[in-house]
């Protein structure tokens, strides 16, 4: 028999609970000031606003650092079913330099099937312009996430 499906306050209490574990136990991001904002079924938002110890020896953001926004919108997205997922393949494509301001970084799942998903993520600058493109492949485990002290 099918479990039923969540009310939409149990699904805001989850996405809640998963902003709040993201945003806490990923150390790397936290260093870095990457949060995430947004997380849904399937889809997940981060931002990073540019500080200094973001930017390269050329004075523009670090390919690293994007690439660390953009893979922790993918993670979020990826995981935001509830079960554990990890990447398994990743590329990024830089096709414009940032240099202040803030990037957020849009992660979509594109396809599903078995363990496996991918996702886009498309990174912006404040004004909207394309900075990056990720895509990601993630592998499903059969492991839950265990949000419970993330109430």
């Amino acid at each position: 028999m099918n479990a039923p499906h969540p009310s939409d306050a149990e699904l805001a209490d989850r996405f809640a609970r998963l902003k709040r574990f993201f945003n806490s136990r990923d150390r790397l991001c936290r260093h870095l000031g990457i949060q995430v904002t947004e997380i849904g079924h399937g889809w997940a938002t981060t931002s990073m606003t540019i500080a200094e110890e973001h930017l390269n020896g050329a004075d523009v953001v670090q390919g690293g650092a994007i690439f660390t926004l953009a893979d922790m919108a993918f993670g979020a997205a990826a995981n935001s079913h509830g079960t554990l997922a990890l990447g398994v393949n990743t590329t990024i494509a830089y096709t414009k330099a940032a240099r202040s301001g803030a990037l957020t970084a849009r992660a979509r799942e594109t396809a599903k099937a078995g363990p496996l998903a991918t996702y886009v993520v498309e990174i912006k600058d404040d004004a909207g312009e394309t900075i990056a493109t990720f895509q990601g492949t993630a592998y499903r485990k059969r492991d839950k996430i265990d949000l419970s002290a993330w109430g």
